[in-house]
């Protein structure tokens, strides 16, 4: 008895082995038949065949860009779209990249990614889309297409790349105090922000982070700094020499005001120094801080 329930087991298991393959098999046979779609309509487009590029549309599909104000319900409709887009005789040429494809369920697909249109004569456009798909008598067909162009990214990294040697990890210690700082660019470069952080004797007294960014208005680089005691203040960053000047104004937690020169000197690619002079707090003047080597920790 126990022999045959074994067996009973083996062959279930088997089956449902089988099953697993089987619906993984479907999978990527579905997955590339969107994707034989996606290439088939890039073709289309970069041939500028407006019944092509239809041809895979479901009779009742949606197309939308609420950027552009482009809409159509219905192949006839898009294809119209399409037409007349071509029709205007100026060279074009679309790159996709899929992002994903994904299948809520065996009939339908929803796939996303970016177009780049590039139109002649015309900077060349970034458009998010998703696009969904529905099996009709077995073959897959394009349900609906919503598009968003994309805003071309600007980035102020020509006018901060001069302050690239602070992007890292960097340490300031002596027996009582460290003093971490992680200093790093933003997506587009268009702003360093440093994060610090301040033990006394291993105990964390002070953390904050300041955010360089160039003043297109001004011309000019300019930072803000925040710290964990309520302070805030900004600067207005220049270069002489190999030595960055901040000239710094802040308002303290308990609404005295302070000011100083910080001095940043570049040493090698593992150190600077750091200085702070002319420092005033609530009107009175207080003395230098001597240079100190900061050191690259990471």
């Amino acid at each position: 008895m126990q022999t045959f329930s074994k067996i009973i087991m083996t062959l279930l298991t088997a089956i449902g082995l089988s099953g697993c393959g089987q619906t993984q098999q479907n999978k990527e046979a579905d997955e590339k038949a969107i994707r034989n779609i996606v290439q088939s309509y890039q073709e289309a487009y970069n041939q500028q065949d407006a019944a092509k590029l239809t041809s895979q549309w479901s009779s009742d599909a949606t197309f939308s860009n609420p950027v552009t104000g482009e809409s159509a319900e219905g192949k006839e409709a898009i294809e119209k779209i399409f037409k007349e887009k071509f029709a205007q005789g100026k060279k074009r040429h679309l790159d996709i990249s899929i992002t994903s494809i994904e299948f809520p369920s065996a009939d339908e697909a929803i796939e996303t990614g970016v177009m780049k249109v590039t139109v002649e004569h015309q900077p060349a456009q970034q458009v998010a889309y998703q696009a969904r798909y529905v099996r009709e008598n077995g073959k897959w067909l394009i349900k609906a297409i919503n598009e968003i162009e994309l805003q071309e990214t600007s980035s102020h990294f020509e006018q901060l790349k001069e302050l690239a040697w602070m992007v890292g990890k960097w340490e300031d210690s002596d027996d009582n105090v460290d003093i971490l700082f992680d200093t790093q660019w933003d997506k587009y470069k268009n702003f360093i922000t440093q994060y610090f952080k301040m033990k006394i004797y291993g105990q964390d007294d002070l953390e904050g982070k300041q955010i360089i960014a160039w003043d297109s208005v001004k011309n000019v680089i300019r930072s803000w700094i925040f710290d964990s005691d309520g302070g805030f203040g900004e600067g207005t960053w220049v270069k002489a020499d190999k030595s960055w000047y901040a000239t710094m104004k802040f308002t303290l937690s308990d609404g005295r005001v302070a000011s100083s020169i910080n001095i940043y000197t570049p040493v090698d690619d593992h150190s600077y120094t750091f200085a702070s002079v002319e420092r005033e707090v609530g009107g009175e003047i207080l003395p230098d801080m001597d240079s100190v080597t900061v050191e690259k920790s990471e």
